[in-house]
């Protein structure tokens, strides 16, 4: 069986994972800061906030694991006061941050998230950008 994604698939799959008990906003973002797309409840301002400290933390992360020879990341967890951040590889330079509020069933998002980037992982795969694109995302 093959599942088609179009662009607009991805919304409405966002959307979808919002609606899993807990689940506040998701952005699916670029390796270097940039939305993607976002959950449709979430405001601009906020998702460009959630896309850029989530690049951030992927990166640490990452530069870590090169360090040690640990490979690839494939997901981060931050847990705050009240909320859970989850990052993961979302295809290739692509990511997915989701925000949840702490009483979030863990193993379920982490199930989801797994879920949806498989879902998806094709159409989020961006290609990297060099600096002679001439174009903003």
């Amino acid at each position: 069986m093959t599942i088609s994604t179009s662009q607009n698939d991805l919304p409405w799959m966002l959307d979808d994972l919002v609606e899993v008990p807990h689940v506040v906003s998701v952005v699916v973002l670029s390796t270097d800061g940039l939305i993607v797309q976002k959950s449709s409840a979430m405001s601009q301002d906020l998702a460009e906030i959630l896309a850029a400290g989530a690049s951030s933390m992927y990166s640490v992360a990452a530069g870590t694991g090169r360090r040690f020879g640990s490979g690839a990341v494939q997901q981060v967890i931050i847990e705050y006061l009240d909320h859970t951040l989850f990052i993961a590889a979302a295809g290739q330079n692509a990511r997915l941050a989701v925000l949840c509020d702490q009483d979030v069933d863990m193993g379920m998002v982490a199930y989801e998230v797994s879920r949806l980037v498989t879902r998806i992982g094709e159409y989020l795969g961006t290609a990297a950008r060099s600096a002679g694109d001439g174009y903003a995302v």
